[in-house]
C-alpha cells in the first residue's frame, strides 16, 4: 500500500482539533503531499458535527488507535494469481519477482490459498513418485502454453482433467498393451515420428498426442483426429523435457499451501505473530473485509518502519495522543499548549505558538504560504477560533486570534459574535446527554507531581447554576479515579454568557481543602471568571497539589 500521512488530534477532541486537523491536511495537499488525510482519535462533539455539516465537510476518518496492524506494514500492491494459472508461470512469476510467497486467488482477487516453495516441494514429490503412477491434472489451454506448443487440432476447452502422461518409448505391440490398460480418453500420449503410435492414439480416442522435438505429425492424420476430437499439438522440446514440462502445466492450485490461512489487513501486528512463526515461508498474505488479497506481510516487516506517517495538531503529549502514536514517525507538531515530556527520533517540524486555538495558527500558515483558503476551510478554522476561545472571551484569546477570527469572518461573510453564539447554540444544552457523555467531550489527562488527573470541560450558553447533574457526574468521577488511578477528576462546566464555570471534583480530602474557590457544595466550586482550563484552571490546581503533595516537579 502506498504510503500515507495521517493529521490527527488528541484524543476525545474537541472542534479546534479536528477543524485544525482538517484544514492543515488541505494545506499539506496543497502543498503536493497528495495522500495526507485528516483524522480523528474518538467521536465528534455535537458542535463540531454542527460545523462540519454546515462547511459540507467530510468527517475525518475514525482511527481508535494506531497500536500497529498489519495493513501499515504494506509497502506495495502484492502480485497474486489465479487458481488457473499454470504452476510453470506461477513459479516463473516467483522467480523474477523474488518472492517467498505467492497468493493464489479467484477471478474476483478473493484468496484461496497459498504457493510457497515448501509446498510445491511436497506436492511435486508425490507427483513424480515412481512407486505410484503420476496423475497430472491439467487443461489443453495450460498444455500449449506450458509447452509453448503448436495446436494442430485443439478439443476440450478450459476443463481440467486428471490425466496420464504415456511416453511410447517402446515398441508397438508394448504400447498397445499399455494404452489399453489405461482409460484412453485421460491419456496424453507423448511420440515421436512413429506414424504407428500417432494413428493408433488418435483411434483409441486419447485425450491429447502430444509429438515431441518438432516433428509434423504424420499426413491424413489431422483429419482422423478431427473425425475422433483428440487434440494433437507439437512441442519443441524433447521427449524428456515435454514430460518434465508437462507435470508443470497442472494449475498452480493443485500445488498450493491449503492449509495457511490469510490474516486480515485489520489484525494487529501482535496477534498474528504465532502464525507468522508457523508458516513455512515465515509469510502470510493479507486479505481485506472482502477477502481480496491487498498484500504479503513478511517476518522481515517487523522490522520496518510503518508506511504511515503522522502529523500532530492541537496537543504534543503522548498520555493524550491516539494510543500507539510512539510507533511511528512523527514529521510535524503544530499545537498551542504547553510542552510537555516529549521526544521524537528525528528532527521535526514544531511550531507551538502563544494563541487560544491551534486553528489560528494553521489559518496563519495558509496566509504566510499564500495558499488558497477554500470558502469550507475558511469556515470551519472561524468555528475552531471562536469554540475554543469561547467566541473570544477567553483568558487564552490573543490579538492574533482576534485579528485572524475577522479575516476569516470576512471571507466567508459572516458576524464573528452571531456565528460564535450559533456554534454554541449547537451545543450547549446537556439534558439529553449521558453522564458518560459529558464527561467524555472534552476530556483531557495530565501529570503533575508524579500523578495524574483528568478534567473534562463542557460550554452551556447561560445558567450554569440552574445545571442539574452533580450526583451522577461525582458518582462517575469517583469511578474513573478508581478505574485509571488518578489523583482526582474533575468537569468543567462553563458559561459563555455569565463568563464563569463550576467546578464539580471527586479526589482525596486533603486536596479538596486546598481548593481556594467558593464551595456551593461539597465537591461543587464556583470558579468566577474562569473560562480557560488550560491557561486558568489547570495552574491553580497544580500549585494546589504541590502545596498538598510537597512536591515542585517539571509537570507535564
Amino acid at each position: 500500500m502506498k504510503r500515507k500521512t495521517y493529521v490527527i488530534g488528541h484524543r476525545n477532541p474537541d472542534t479546534d482539533s479536528i477543524v485544525s486537523a482538517v484544514a492543515y491536511a488541505e494545506l499539506k495537499r496543497q502543498q503536493g503531499i497528495e495522500r495526507c488525510f485528516p483524522a480523528r482519535a474518538g467521536k465528534l462533539t455535537p458542535q463540531t458535527e454542527y460545523i462540519l455539516k454546515r462547511f459540507n465537510v467530510p468527517v475525518p476518518e475514525y482511527i481508535p488507535d494506531l497500536v500497529p496492524k498489519v495493513s501499515y506494514f504494506l509497502a506495495k500492491e502484492p502480485v497474486t494469481v489465479e487458481a488457473g494459472t499454470s504452476l510453470w508461470n506461477a513459479l516463473d512469476i516467483m522467480e523474477r519477482e523474488n518472492l517467498k510467497i505467492l497468493p493464489i486467488v479467484d477471478a474476483a482477487g478473493r484468496y484461496k490459498s497459498v504457493l510457497n516453495y515448501n509446498a510445491f516441494a511436497s506436492n511435486i514429490t508425490r507427483k513424480i513418485n515412481p512407486h505410484r503412477k503420476a496423475i497430472i491434472p491439467t487443461s489443453i489451454p495450460l498444455l500449449l502454453t506450458t509447452l509453448n506448443a503448436q495446436p494442430i487440432v485443439v478439443y476440450g476447452g478450459n476443463e481440467v482433467v486428471k490425466s496420464r502422461i504415456l511416453v511410447a518409448g517402446s515398441s508397438f505391440d508394448s504400447f498397445k498393451q499399455q494404452l489399453e490398460s489405461e482409460i484412453p480418453a485421460n491419456a496424453l500420449v507423448l511420440t515421436g515420428d512413429r506414424e504407428d503410435i500417432q494413428r493408433f492414439s488418435i483411434e483409441s480416442g486419447v485425450r491429447a498426442v502430444v509429438i515431441t522435438n518438432g516433428i509434423s505429425l504424420a499426413k491424413g492424420l489431422r483429419e482422423l483426429a478431427e473425425k475422433h476430437q483428440v487434440t494433437v499439438m507439437i512441442s519443441p522440446y524433447d521427449t524428456s523435457s515435454t514430460s518434465f514440462l508437462i507435470l508443470y502445466s497442472t494449475p498452480v492450485v493443485t500445488m498450493a499451501d491449503s492449509q495457511t490461512e490469510a490474516v486480515s489487513a485489520n489484525s494487529y501486528v501482535r496477534s498474528i505473530r504465532e502464525k507468522l512463526n508457523e508458516s513455512p515461508s515465515r509469510s502470510l498474505a493479507v486479505v481485506d473485509d472482502n477477502r481480496v488479497v491487498v498484500g504479503v506481510f513478511t517476518e522481515s516487516d517487523l522490522i520496518k518502519e510503518p508506511n504511515i506517517d503522522i502529523i500532530m495538531v492541537d496537543h504534543n503529549e503522548l498520555s493524550q495522543a491516539v494510543e500507539g502514536m510512539e510507533s511511528y514517525r512523527i514529521l510535524e507538531i503544530i499545537d498551542h499548549h504547553r510542552l510537555g515530556n516529549f521526544s521524537t527520533k528525528h528532527p521535526i517540524t514544531f511550531i507551538n505558538r502563544v494563541v487560544g486555538a491551534t486553528a489560528t495558527i494553521v489559518a496563519g500558515m495558509y496566509v504566510e504560504q499564500r495558499a488558497v483558503l477554500k470558502p469550507e476551510i475558511a469556515g470551519v478554522l472561524l468555528a475552531g477560533i471562536l469554540a475554543d476561545t469561547l467566541i473570544l472571551r477567553s483568558a487564552t484569546t490573543t490579538n492574533v486570534d482576534r485579528e485572524m477570527a475577522e479575516y476569516l469572518a470576512g471571507l466567508v461573510d459572516l458576524d464573528v459574535e452571531r456565528f460564535g453564539q450559533e456554534i454554541f447554540d449547537s451545543s450547549s444544552n446537556l439534558k439529553h446527554l449521558t453522564i458518560e457523555e459529558i464527561l467524555g467531550r472534552d476530556s483531557k489527562v495530565y501529570t503533575a507531581c508524579g500523578k495524574k488527573f483528568k478534567i473534562s470541560q463542557v460550554e452551556v450558553n447561560a445558567g450554569v447554576d440552574t445545571w442539574d447533574g452533580s450526583k451522577g457526574v461525582l458518582a462517575a468521577l469517583h469511578q474513573h479515579c478508581q478505574q485509571s488511578g488518578l489523583y482526582f477528576a474533575a468537569l468543567m462546566v462553563t458559561d459563555i454568557v455569565a463568563l464563569n464555570s463550576q467546578l464539580l471534583i471527586y479526589g482525596e480530602d486533603e486536596f479538596l481543602r486546598k481548593i481556594a474557590f467558593p464551595r456551593l457544595e461539597k465537591n461543587l466550586y464556583v470558579c468566577r471568571d474562569i473560562l480557560s482550563r488550560k491557561k486558568q484552571l489547570v495552574p491553580l490546581l497544580i500549585e494546589q497539589m504541590e502545596s498538598v503533595l510537597g512536591v515542585r516537579d517539571q509537570h507535564k
